[in-house]
């Protein structure tokens, strides 16, 4: 499938009865509210963390190896190497209470005092840590993993940017540990990378495509099963309604993208999470033109089929 071109930002508000009563909007801005952002980030990585270490998260797919057991061990991988680099990144004074908690992690004869240094006064840890590659190599697995660190000093907290390390493990399938200090390596990122263009529609055919497209998302958020239907050329199309706990707060325009054969659009709709933040959500619509016009096949807003 090809990426429809950039979605447009204006958005057009939704009569007033299809919109639900808009959520509390969250405090003002204090340093109190800062720390307690910051307080539920590490919080719900801890989380993250744990699930992984407990098997309740999805195993890493990149490097899987082939053979009974490889995604299982290489999950095992993945969450020790998060774990083991939050309490590598961590540093707070108490280099006595880092090393024990390190030396549950490495090999005999690792060690990794003083191997992270801040400055007098500062503390230093990572609010969000996951791996992003898992592979095989001699003697053991190497994962890469992706970590985001703060630190905190007198005067408030710091953005210490997020950083890539490789953690070297050995072991299988009945414990892994950590062989070696861990070595930084480059973000897996390529932002501002240009892509390529998306196939032209004809001039005559787009208009109709977007109208569709955006009569779709509107049907789908008033939840007007007939008008879906209609719009289906008789056959309800495949829905996913926007995620449990969004509401959507107006629909904007549509940009459509082809093959002819092929066609999809993203329609802009703006919606309000929980929190009561509004964010712009790109709708992709499926489309279909034939003897009949276009019609759609799929309304896909992020949510659960």
């Amino acid at each position: 499938m090809r990426e429809p071109a950039t979605v447009p930002t204006g958005v057009e508000a939704l009569p007033p009865e299809v919109l639900a009563a808009p959520a509390a909007p969250p405090p003002s801005g204090s340093r109190a509210s800062a720390v307690l952002r910051v307080l539920a980030r590490v919080a719900l990585w801890s989380l993250v963390a744990v699930g992984a270490l407990r098997g309740l998260l999805p195993p890493v797919q990149d490097g899987v190896r082939p053979g009974t057991g490889a995604v299982a061990t290489d999950q095992r991988a993945a969450a020790v190497a998060v774990a083991f680099l939050r309490e590598y990144l961590t540093v707070d004074g108490d280099a006595a209470g880092r090393a024990g908690r390190l030396g549950r992690f490495t090999a005999a004869g690792v060690e990794l005092g003083g191997s992270v240094s801040a400055r007098t006064g500062t503390t230093q840890y990572a609010d969000q840590v996951v791996a992003s590659e898992v592979r095989p190599v001699d003697g053991g697995t190497e994962v890469t993993v992706l970590a985001h660190v703060l630190q905190l000093d007198a005067g408030g907290y710091q953005d210490g940017g997020t950083l890539a390390f490789v953690v070297p493990l050995a072991g299988g399938a009945g414990g892994q540990v950590v062989r070696a200090a861990p070595r930084p390596a480059p973000l897996p990122v390529a932002g501002g990378r240009r892509v390529g263009r998306p196939e032209a529609v004809p001039a005559g055919l787009a208009p109709a495509a977007a109208r569709v497209a955006r009569q779709a998302v509107v049907a789908v958020v008033q939840g007007d099963a007939g008008a879906l239907a209609r719009l289906g050329g008789g056959r309800p199309p495949e829905v996913r309604p926007l995620p449990h706990g969004w509401r959507a707060v107006g629909v904007g325009g549509a940009e459509v993208a082809g093959p002819v054969a092929d066609l999809e659009a993203r329609v802009a709709l703006r919606a309000r999470a929980a929190a009561g933040v509004s964010y712009l959500v790109p709708v992709r619509v499926r489309l279909e033109a034939g003897p009949r016009g276009v019609t759609v096949r799929q309304v896909d807003a992020g949510g659960p089929a």
